[in-house]
């Protein structure tokens, strides 16, 4: 199991790192809402290379299907209650397939 790094945003732009995927990881929880309002967002990006398609489960959200060669999805990252300091990531298989977290609106 690997911790996912998260990488800010700014309202510059900037560039993205991916890096592998494993079968198992983990990403610090996610959004910060007060009042309705998010704080900050923590989003994760992810790519598959390879020919066949992954489901991919984070956290208590239902999966989601990245496509099989060129598929790409984000999926926002879940804050599951005060205390919650990490958020778990599942999939079957992880061959070709790369992620990166990505917060945001935290430095705005």
């Amino acid at each position: 199991m690997a911790a996912i790094a998260i990488q800010d945003v700014t309202a510059a732009g900037g560039t993205i790192t991916f890096a592998a995927a494993s079968t198992s990881d983990t990403v610090a929880a996610g959004s910060r809402r007060m009042g309705g309002y998010a704080n900050s967002e923590v989003i994760l990006l992810y790519r598959n290379s390879d020919a066949s398609t992954e489901d991919i489960t984070v956290g208590s959200l239902a999966p989601v299907t990245i496509a099989a060669s060129t598929g790409s999805v984000a999926i926002p990252v879940p804050f599951e209650g005060i205390g919650d300091a990490s958020v778990t990531i599942t999939m079957a298989s992880a061959t070709g397939i790369t992620v990166a977290a990505i917060r945001v609106g935290a430095t705005y």
